[in-house]
């Protein structure tokens, strides 16, 4: 263990209970009292690295920021304090005329909200400070462009005018500055960034003021990021640009193209060679792949922030694999770092080689290879698939109560429907390939021939197609990754995704059922809808406790209406007649005229919710998500919350005219519930009662109440 690391087990009570605490590396901070910037900043002066002085405002400051509206006097004390200490690091003076001290105020949240609140560069400056500038670097242009930048950027963040007076008075600029940075946790853009990712709004923001370095200065100065790792493809070497005579917002904003790295190697070889040393020494520090910010000012490396990077699929699973095999950490902390999804997403094959016309031509779905008959029938796909046959699910259209056939194929083919069709999310969902849209005909032109299937094509070709293989070191990285999870590398997504179901479940068990008495109608109709369902599936669906859901399928099952299979109860032939004529009898009471309204609104909404559940999948018709960028992720989330407010009042008058439904109101809550607090499977996950999945069976009852079917519907547009 470092000394640095000793140092950063150690509790707070070195550093004092006051609101203001210099950033020297040398006690202990927790991240939830100082936010992960500034504890960036500490770890990184405590393992000896240059960093710029700081001090932070801690989220104690924020709290009282908030109660009183403004900065109070104690802590207004400290900050002066942490000023003189940042002046004695650097030498300078904060608002001289000579060799001036200028500072960034940066936010800091203990969890990370990258982009949603503010941040001011260059503040101390005026026109004595810029005079000094010029004067002591002999570049004028240096100095006029960094009282621009202030200018600008404090007019933006400060004022909220850009045309509002800035003052000159230092003091000035730095109190209110401090204020505006507080006041930007509860901005519109972080209160949604919080509601849609389940962070409290009861954490608050740090403060963090730093001692300016510059990358404007000359030609030996920049800014850059670099990543210890590739991000794209988790390859053990340094990734990053870098660019000359800019800031940090200049990289950030993309309104300048940097260079590669690389060239510092020629550039500035010893800056080059410190970065290296530092990404490894960050690396084995935080034992993740780290994102480092830096600048250089004339020709001197600064470190200015270090944290666990975004990756892609490739790179997620390459690294996991690559540091539990280095020792930086363990094999099921690797597995922990791999989703489902980007396993899924690194085995699909690549397109193969065809001649030929292919069977059928649809849309393109979910990218893919599979090869089987082709079956169409989801109980029949099941059946088989549990033989050990590789089967293709060829339907008309798709409805929940085929999610057992569509989970038991290879791959999926509708004669309707479209990329927001039940088919393309579902696929996308459980990572299948999907070919959709194919037209009238096709289920009984393919009904029990050997096919391939091209989701990412669109293309159902004869017989079977070898696509280009996965590369050989991605099977090898997947497999290390399947030995550690006791499982096959076709099983690793499913231990995943199952994994991931449990720890969910454990970590927000929901609060005690009440309902003890369930009639046979909504218990049938649910396991109908569901195809196959376990006792806890159903018992979320009916809001009854498990144990009482468990003794009644016990007692349909007794009476002929569903059989036991390994995965849940189903529905007997005798069940389906006994449910249907239930079904028959609700009808019968409801107002027809009244299930024929709020159904026509729900598919007003239906078409938003699909393009949401889709968003969510795929960034674009040929790029599926693979959720590394927060926020894409979070645009989408927001757009599914705004549809979760604004449908309510609609399934409160469902509700009222079928009592039934009236339990979806609680389902949907749930779910919302779940995806608030960070929870994303309970977006679109088929076996979890996630929004989607309740969405899409509220559908299929009022497909049903309405005396229709979904067939009918698909054809007409409202229910692909």
């Amino acid at each position: 263990m470092t000394a640095g690391a000793e140092l950063v087990e150690r509790n707070d009570e070195a550093a004092g209970a006051g609101p203001v605490v210099e950033l020297d590396g040398a006690c202990s901070l927790s991240r939830d009292r100082i936010g992960g910037k500034a504890w960036s900043v500490n770890r990184m002066r405590a393992l000896g690295l240059s960093v710029p002085p700081a001090f932070v405002i801690t989220i104690e400051g924020w709290a009282d920021f908030s109660t009183r509206g403004e900065i109070g006097e104690d802590i207004w004390h400290g900050v002066r304090a942490g000023i003189a200490a940042l002046e004695r690091g650097t030498g300078r003076v904060f608002g001289s005329g000579t060799r001036p001290l200028l500072v960034s105020v940066r936010s800091g949240a203990a969890v990370s909200m990258p982009g949603m609140m503010d941040t001011v560069l260059n503040l101390g400056m005026n026109e004595a400070v810029a005079r000094a500038l010029a004067a002591e670097t002999g570049n004028p242009g240096y100095a006029a462009d960094t009282r621009e930048r202030f200018r600008t950027q404090y007019r933006e963040t400060v004022l909220g005018d850009p045309a509002g007076a800035v003052p000159e008075d230092p003091w000035e600029q730095l109190r209110a500055a401090i204020s505006a940075v507080f006041r930007s946790w509860d901005s519109p853009r972080a209160q949604t960034y919080r509601r849609n990712r389940g962070v409290p709004g009861t954490l608050g923001t740090a403060v963090t003021v730093q001692a300016m370095v510059f990358g404007n200065l000359d030609d030996k100065s920049g800014t850059g990021v670099l990543f210890s790792r590739n991000p794209n493809t988790g390859e053990r070497a340094l990734f990053g640009e870098w660019l000359v005579g800019g800031q940090g917002e200049d990289v950030v904003s993309g309104r300048t193209t940097p260079r590669p790295l690389d060239e510092l190697v020629t550039l500035l070889p010893r800056v080059h060679a410190e970065l290296v040393a530092a990404a490894d020494l960050l690396e084995r520090d935080g034992r993740d792949i780290q994102d480092i910010e830096f600048t250089v000012e004339s020709g001197a490396l600064w470190l200015l922030q270090s944290r666990p990077a975004k990756r892609s699929a490739r790179a997620a699973v390459r690294a996991a694999v690559a540091m539990a095999e280095e020792g930086l950490i363990g094999a099921d902390e690797a597995l922990k770092r791999v989703t489902a999804e980007q396993v899924r997403t690194v085995l699909r094959p690549a397109t193969g080689e065809y001649s030929g016309t292919p069977l059928a031509r649809g849309e393109a779905a979910c990218p893919g290879l599979a090869s089987g008959v082709v079956v169409t029938d989801p109980h029949e796909a099941e059946r088989r698939a549990e033989a050990g046959e590789d089967v293709i699910l060829v339907r008309p259209t798709t409805s929940p109560d085929d999610l057992h056939g569509m989970i038991a194929a290879k791959a999926i083919v509708t004669e309707s429907g479209g990329a927001t069709s039940h088919a393309a999310l579902v696929g996308r969902e459980i990572g299948r390939p999907c070919v959709v849209g194919c037209g009238p005909g096709v289920v009984a032109a393919l009904a029990g021939r050997v096919v391939t299937v091209d989701g990412g094509a669109g293309t159902v070709w004869p017989g079977r197609v070898e696509g280009k293989p996965v590369d050989a070191a991605t099977l090898a990285d997947v497999g290390r990754l399947a030995g550690w999870a006791g499982t096959d590398i076709d099983g690793l997504a499913t231990w995943l995704d199952t994994r991931a179901t449990d720890v969910s479940a454990k970590a927000h068990a929901a609060a005690p059922a009440t309902v003890t008495e369930i009639p046979d109608l909504d218990l049938l109709r649910l396991i109908g809808i569901k195809g196959r369902a376990a006792h806890d599936a159903l018992a979320a669906g009916v809001g009854a406790p498990t144990e009482t859901v468990a003794a009644r399928c016990e007692e349909l099952v007794a009476g002929g209406w569903c059989a036991a299979t390994p995965i849940g109860v189903r529905l007997t032939p005798d069940g389906r007649r006994h449910l249907d004529g239930l079904l028959t009898l609700e009808r019968r009471a409801v107002d027809r005229a009244a299930i024929a309204s709020v159904y026509a609104e729900f598919c007003e909404f239906n078409g938003v919710l699909k393009e949401i559940v889709t968003a969510w999948q795929m960034k674009d018709p040929a790029t599926v998500n693979d959720h590394a960028d927060a926020d894409y992720d979070g645009a989408v989330l927001t757009r599914l919350t705004d549809l979760h407010h604004a449908v309510q009042p609609l399934l409160r008058r469902i509700g009222d005219v079928a009592p039934r439904l009236a339990r979806y109101c609680a389902r949907f809550a749930q779910a919302i519930e779940r995806i608030a607090a960070g929870d994303h499977a309970w977006v679109a996950r088929p076996v979890l009662d996630s929004y989607h999945t309740v969405w899409f069976e509220l559908h299929e009852d009022l497909i049903g109440l309405c005396g229709l079917n979904r067939a009918d519907e698909a054809a007409a547009g409202r229910a692909h």
